[in-house]
């Protein structure tokens, strides 16, 4: 056995004893065609989200404490492979599940700006290394968003980040570009172990560059329906993606609209969210769109690696599409999305 494979194979063996407990494609299927929310626990208590769901409520559960039992089993699974991953790349690990520290930041200072309680935002805290529930309750008792990032920054890792972006809102008072401070701060976080991970799995590092591209394109997209140059926004567009800044410039500045400049975005397939836009202009389908796209090519660049960090990568992607799956078509009325819509866009495990 070479070195590579003996330093994978514990990690790997765990790795995929967990991906069996996965939703299988029949059973999701299944999910995203239920009528109503009842149908969707049915066939959940049948899976590994039983001892989630029960403890929030079994069958009787509420609509509003789903988001819980879902948040609970993504933490839960996630947080387990910093323990079974080698030593020596923890550091990669964390950084790549740090995504639900910086998720659970932007829940908290969202909610502080609308003057909503911890209340509010408990059901969808997903407890990353750093932040879980407890934490942002406490900092959640400050009495402005520059006081919770405040408390959030004591012994924390992502102390600068956060004063970068407490900073913003400071001057700015504006939430959103508050939040693209975090999510650049957090971005340069992955950036600085980019390098490290092409080393340690070359796919993988492709793979998080794709969400840094998604990142991008969704700003571009927002900013064509808000009628706002390129100027203003290239500030918030976060570097060390596939795709270059001055790439993304010619894709915005080609395209009067966002249906053409869509149809010109070679780095996603978004031909199905595009046909879903056209009927319920909810900007949700192409994030859908690309999160899948994501998820495609992480499996089919992932799943043939054995013994490697692409398998624990996989595993991660794997777990995130299916709770995101899940949410999805429980909020499928929220977002005005149909059965068909989901089907279309959510090619889960195919």
């Amino acid at each position: 056995m070479s070195s590579t494979s003996s330093l994978y194979s514990y990690s790997s063996a765990r790795v995929k004893a967990m991906e069996s407990m996965l939703v299988d494609p029949p059973t999701m299927q299944h999910i995203i065609d239920a009528g109503d929310v009842s149908g969707i626990l049915a066939i959940l208590f049948q899976t590994d989200f039983k001892e989630d769901i029960s403890r929030y409520g079994g069958m009787e559960i509420k609509k509003n404490m789903i988001d819980f039992a879902l948040s609970r089993n993504l933490a839960n699974h996630v947080n387990k492979l910093e323990a079974i991953v080698p030593t020596t790349q923890r550091k990669l690990i964390r950084a790549i599940i740090g995504k639900w520290d910086f998720y659970n930041v932007r829940l908290a200072i969202e909610a502080k700006d609308k003057k909503e309680d911890f209340d509010k935002i408990e059901p969808n805290i997903v407890d990353g290394p750093v932040y879980k529930q407890a934490t942002i309750r406490e900092a959640m008792r400050e009495g402005s968003v520059e006081g919770v990032m405040s408390r959030l920054m004591i012994n924390s890792p992502y102390s600068a980040i956060l004063k970068d972006a407490s900073a913003v809102y400071s001057r700015t008072k504006d939430i959103s570009e508050t939040i693209t401070s975090l999510d650049i701060g957090y971005y340069g976080t992955l950036s600085g172990v980019i390098f490290e991970l092409t080393n340690a799995h070359y796919q993988s590092a492709l793979i998080i560059k794709k969400e840094i591209d998604m990142k991008n394109i969704l700003t571009l997209i927002r900013a064509k329906r808000l009628g706002i140059k390129f100027q203003s926004i290239e500030k918030y567009l976060i570097g060390s993606g596939n795709i270059t800044r001055k790439s993304l410039e010619q894709l915005f500045g080609s395209y009067s609209g966002i249906e053409d400049m869509i149809q010109h975005i070679d780095a996603f397939d978004l031909k199905e969210s595009l046909d879903v836009y056209k009927r319920t202009k909810n900007l949700i389908s192409f994030e859908i769109g690309m999160r899948n796209h994501i998820i495609n090519y992480a499996i089919k660049s992932l799943k043939p690696t054995i013994l490697s960090f692409g398998t624990i990568l996989a595993y991660i992607y794997l777990k995130e599409m299916e709770i995101y799956t899940i949410r999805i078509s429980v909020n499928s009325k929220l977002y005005g999305l149909t059965s068909e819509d989901i089907s279309r866009l959510m090619i889960w495990k195919k």
